[in-house]
């Protein structure tokens, strides 16, 4: 083998002081730190969150409060599932109950209704889908994160006394000093101290919330006018009606439209019924509130045909009658988002709030925006 020439090392040795000193903080990979209320979590084995799939997941013994610290309202058990893997329950005082099948990759809550996300296994250790678990049992989730302190998860209940900004403030330091050890652990460098650190935002994993773009519909065919009250100023969003519904609400109509909501039309049967269906309907819907609309929620055999004729077909994307289901679904979007609510008013009274105080962009599905 021939030997390389001493010029070659040294070039070699040059390139490397050149390029290694480069990889800065923005290099690092995203650490992940957890607190529950006012307190940092130290798990056992050093547990921290972690993201699959653009989901942040949490180890389950957040929820021991002989661990954290702090009592959530929410405990686990853990026992043998149906496939005879691990199963891990988490329930509160108040009855919810959700039941991880692990190995089968499941989820149930108390009434045996399948859940539409799952927990997933690191090193042996079950961890669980953060913001799902909190919405279905009505703890905060905060997504928070930081120029060079890591990101934040932090799960609160009713009893934290800070906000997210106020905590971030006076926990800086020990985010810090946590942040630079798991940095040690896994022979990282460490930031400089000079680095001036960014306020924190609340974003998901993929970007800030107030990227994506959420619309919002509901059907109101057999809604009462007190709907419209659940809807803060600003927020408006797409009142379907079916078509032998416009006379009797005639009047939510009116109001919806004068409050500035979008209004469109079910239809099902054939593609000529759903036609005589819409004509019908717009002309009532020109007598009752002088509008017509080219928007129409219709079946999927139809939507093609329709888009044909020049109907604006509404698509949802996320279609459940459960708030944390709902909220979940909307957590993991990157990109416009478009919900269909339920007919419930308790839910969509939680689902809302939520939506607009987690700073989502939301968006009045009219026929130039979708």
């Amino acid at each position: 083998m021939k030997k390389r020439p001493a010029a070659f090392f040294c070039a070699l040795a040059l390139l490397l002081a050149l390029v290694l000193p480069a990889l800065g903080v923005n290099d690092l990979p995203t650490v992940y730190l957890l607190a529950t209320n006012d307190k940092f979590c130290d798990l056992p084995g050093g547990a921290l969150p972690t993201v699959s799939n653009g989901v942040v997941y949490v180890p389950y013994s957040v929820f021991d409060k002989n661990a954290t610290g702090v009592d959530l309202g929410v405990y686990y058990g853990i026992g043998l599932g149906q496939s005879r893997g691990t199963s891990i329950t988490l329930y509160s005082r108040s009855g919810g109950m959700l039941i991880f099948e692990i190995s089968m990759g499941t989820c149930r809550d108390g009434k045996d209704t399948a859940m539409p996300f799952r927990a997933i296994t690191i090193n042996a250790v079950p961890y669980v889908p953060a913001a799902a678990v909190c919405s279905f049992f009505g703890l905060q989730y905060s997504f928070l994160p930081t120029n060079n302190r890591g990101t934040l998860i932090r799960i609160s209940s009713a009893d934290a006394t800070m906000t997210d900004s106020q905590f971030l403030s006076t926990g800086a330091q020990a985010m810090t000093t946590r942040y630079n050890n798991v940095l040690k652990n896994m022979n990282l460098p460490v930031p400089t101290a000079s680095a001036t650190p960014a306020p924190a935002t609340s974003s998901t994993p993929g970007g800030a919330k107030s990227d994506v773009r959420v619309y919002l519909a509901v059907d109101a065919s057999h809604a009462d006018e007190s709907l419209l009250s659940l809807f803060p100023e600003g927020v408006h969003i797409l009142f379907l009606f079916s078509p032998d519904s416009l006379i009797s609400q005639s009047g939510l109509i009116r109001k919806a439209v004068a409050a500035g909501h979008s209004v469109g039309l079910t239809v099902s049967g054939d593609h000529s019924e759903a036609l005589g269906q819409l004509d019908e309907a717009n002309r009532l819907l020109s007598h009752i509130a002088r509008i017509r609309t080219r928007l129409v929620y219709a079946p999927a055999e139809l939507r093609e045909t329709l888009s044909a004729d020049g109907w604006l077909c509404w698509q949802p994307n996320v279609n459940e009658s459960a708030s944390y289901a709902i909220l979940s679904l909307v957590d993991q979007a990157r990109s416009d988002v478009r919900v269909q609510l339920p007919e419930s008013l308790s839910t969509i009274g939680r689902v809302l709030p939520q939506l607009r105080e987690e700073g989502y962009d939301l968006r009045t599905p009219i026929e130039t925006d979708l």
